[in-house]
């Protein structure tokens, strides 16, 4: 109910002025019908259109990821060894570009199962000759009416069979842990180049006095900060060594005329690099061959060493996690013998020693 009081004013000046009480009301039964019927003409059709714009979204959703769900299908049903790209045609505009990043993913990971499987596959083949070997003398030691010479000679087989396995093996696992560095490498820690490569020296020099070998040193002295880079020292020791096994290996050296290997370690302070170089005397690699040499396995012919043919794929990919290169030359171009000489050139930024 609402009320007001309304002034009259008299149509003679004789009457006195009067208010007026206006009231104006209405029963509740009227404002619960009308409350009613609001409820009924809003709220009602809300009741049936929700389900229907849920039905509705469902099913443009099932619609929309239908792709996406045929796709997973299909990755589901491959088999283990099939790592095919993936058909990017038939999935929505925008899932294209995470199906090409998979396709380049698969693609990567065929090349490295690949890779590992080659890899396998030479090894097996290069272990077996040396276990063959090491089975045959032991049969030939086995025979009865073997004399003592004869029993001596496969011993000695024997012997060197074992130690051509050994370093097949040793040669194996530097490999496999370099290569697993790459996935791991971090920055290191402070290594000077001048200092590692004078102690693999210093550890080469009985072999090489075997050899009649000249086997030296010529380069900055440990402490110079040109040569002192972020790197793995263990990783970086064994890329030196197997440059200067490979360079005593592969030189011939007599009384007469001694072999001569010269390890160094120089810094460009212009170009901001440091180089590590091992030079030899020997026969020299042609210029044909010398991208072959760092294949796994390869292994010059005629050259009569024995070796696993994994030295210097070893110093490549140890260079490569070091963001070095490796490059191969004659050390004494127009001379006969050439010489070889490998250049590990480092090109990162020296750091404070």
């Amino acid at each position: 109910m609402a009320a007001t009081w309304v002034r009259f004013t008299p149509a003679t000046p004789t009457q006195p002025a009067a208010e007026v009480l206006v009231q104006v009301a209405e029963t509740r039964e009227k404002r619960s019908v009308l409350a009613t019927e609001i409820i009924k003409g809003v709220m009602l059709p809300q009741f049936a259109i929700l389900p229907l714009a849920v039905l509705l979204v469902w099913l443009a959703l099932a619609r929309g990821i239908k792709p996406l769900s045929e796709l997973e299908e299909r990755i589901r049903a491959r088999p283990p060894d099939d790592l095919s790209p993936l058909d990017d045609k038939t999935v929505p505009l925008e899932v294209a570009p995470l199906v090409s990043s998979v396709n380049d993913l698969l693609l990567r990971l065929q090349e490295s199962v690949a890779t590992q499987k080659r890899f396998l596959a030479d090894a097996a083949h290069q272990l077996k000759t040396p276990l063959a070997g090491l089975r045959m003398q032991a049969d030939l030691a086995q025979r009865e009416g073997t004399s003592t010479e004869e029993l001596k000679l496969s011993l000695q087989q024997i012997g060197r069979a074992s130690i051509r396995a050994t370093h097949t093996v040793n040669q194996l696992l530097a490999l496999a842990r370099a290569e697993s560095s790459g996935t791991a490498f971090t920055a290191g820690q402070p290594c000077d180049l001048a200092r590692l490569t004078m102690e693999v020296v210093r550890e080469a020099v009985p072999r090489a006095l075997e050899k009649r070998i000249d086997l030296g040193y010529d380069g900055l002295a440990p402490g110079a900060t040109r040569v002192a880079l972020q790197g793995h020292p263990t990783l970086l020791k064994e890329m030196i060594r197997n440059l200067v096994d490979n360079a005593i290996a592969y030189t011939p050296s007599t009384a007469a005329q001694p072999g001569v290997i010269t390890a160094r370690v120089l810094a460009d302070a212009f170009g901001g690099v440091a180089l590590v170089q091992v030079e030899d005397s020997g026969p020299g690699i042609p210029e044909a061959e010398r991208e072959r040499v760092f294949q796994p396995f390869y292994r010059a012919l005629g050259t009569g060493v024995d070796g696993s043919g994994l030295g210097l794929p070893i110093v490549r990919e140890i260079a490569r996690l070091h963001g070095a290169q490796v490059e191969l030359e004659d050390a004494q171009p127009g001379r006969q013998p050439p010489g070889a000489r490998f250049t590990v050139r480092f090109t990162q930024t020296p750091q404070p020693g």
